[in-house]
């Protein structure tokens, strides 16, 4: 798209779409001629205009071109990107913590889920201050690491940059119909990138604020202990844990199985190891074995299988609910789901001659 607005040639608008000049050949003329009545100075049936003589094709709506040109002319975009960000003398931090949500959901909703305190004969969860002492004790946190005016909390910067971003231009104005040459049509896209992009800039600045007061509000006076988590990215207590995946708010949440025993048909014992059941926090939501490992309802011997759920339809969405779900679903499927008799899964623990096995588990035998 950008030779073509680089190029020597002049366009036509008509009603937000673009119609480029139309190369004629024979059999583009006797479509053309069947199509349009040339009596006239200026007709237009479907995808066709004439003017003065010239054919025109209609091509892209403009709005369209705008709001899909980081797609299809990023270099440009980019450029464009990184003009507007100029001209916001504030400097943002440079926080790089993926604090977020999701973490804060982990913490306080999933985790005491699997980790429960012995009163008596009653296993109860462990509340949020009993939860926030229970990490201190378990994790070596620095003292006094962070502050509660740690760059990540602190609005101000961000709040001198919406007030920048609002003095700007970011009103979408399409040009008149008519004819237009090839450096109007450039200028006219690169403002009209320009509105987008501070349009965008100051929607993910508003909202970046938005959710920092409801972090910081959510984590009160926690935040040492929440933000080393953060910057770690992982933690695991008593055999349940999370480890961050790529940069962002996403993590793999995991419950370790432990050793467990398995039957097969003849009622003979195979000893499995421990193994890291975990669910993403995206989708798609189901349950994995982190380690190399084999199990019946694995596919092969190796790391990062989905396990084998009969009838299992995973969640659309990341909440507590479904992530215990799911966690529940494949850490129950690996050590009470196998039935020795009916062999269900990928494979059976014993080796029927008729089955043809490509996993063994003869080693697991005790």
């Amino acid at each position: 798209m950008r030779r073509l607005i680089e190029s020597d040639i002049d366009f036509l608008v008509e009603s937000g779409f673009l119609y480029l000049p139309l190369l004629f050949d024979p059999a583009i003329e006797t479509e053309v001629r069947t199509t349009l009545d040339t009596s006239g100075p200026q007709q237009a049936t479907g995808s066709l205009i004439q003017i003065d003589g010239k054919h025109f094709v209609k091509t892209i709506s403009l709005p369209s071109l705008v709001d899909n040109y980081e797609k299809i002319g990023k270099n440009l975009y980019d450029q464009v990107r990184s003009t507007v960000v100029q001209k916001i003398t504030v400097k943002l931090d440079g926080s790089t913590t993926p604090f977020g949500w999701k973490l804060i959901t982990i913490i306080f909703e999933i985790m005491p889920y699997f980790i429960k305190k012995n009163r008596g004969f009653e296993r109860k969860k462990f509340g949020r201050e009993e939860m926030l002492k229970l990490i201190a004790e378990k994790v070596d946190i620095p003292p006094k690491k962070y502050e509660r005016s740690n760059t990540f909390f602190d609005m101000r910067p961000l709040q001198e940059a919406l007030e920048e971003l609002d003095k700007l231009d970011s009103k979408f104005v399409l040009p008149e119909d008519g004819m237009i040459a090839s450096r109007e049509l450039g200028n006219w896209l690169y403002k009209a990138l320009e509105a987008q992009i501070i349009g965008k800039e100051r929607s993910r600045l508003k909202n970046e604020v938005v959710k920092r007061r409801k972090l910081l509000e959510a984590a009160d006076e926690d935040l040492d202990i929440l933000l080393y988590i953060a910057e770690r990215g992982s933690l695991e207590i008593d055999g349940f844990g999370f480890i961050r995946v790529g940069s962002g708010d996403d993590y793999l949440i995991y419950k370790r199985s432990g050793e467990y025993i398995l039957k097969d048909y003849y009622g003979r014992s195979y000893l499995f190891p421990d193994c890291r059941v975990a669910v993403p926090t995206f989708n798609p939501f189901r349950p994995v074995v982190m380690e190399k490992y084999k199990h019946p309802f694995l596919y092969a011997h190796d790391s990062g299988q989905e396990i084998c759920l009969t009838g299992f339809s995973p969640p659309q969405g990341f909440s507590a609910k479904n992530i215990i779900q799911v966690l529940e679903e494949g850490f129950n499927a690996l050590l009470h789901g196998y039935d020795a008799r009916r062999r269900r899964g990928y494979h059976s623990l014993d080796d029927p001659r008729q089955y043809v096995k490509t996993v063994e588990f003869v080693d697991y035998r005790i």
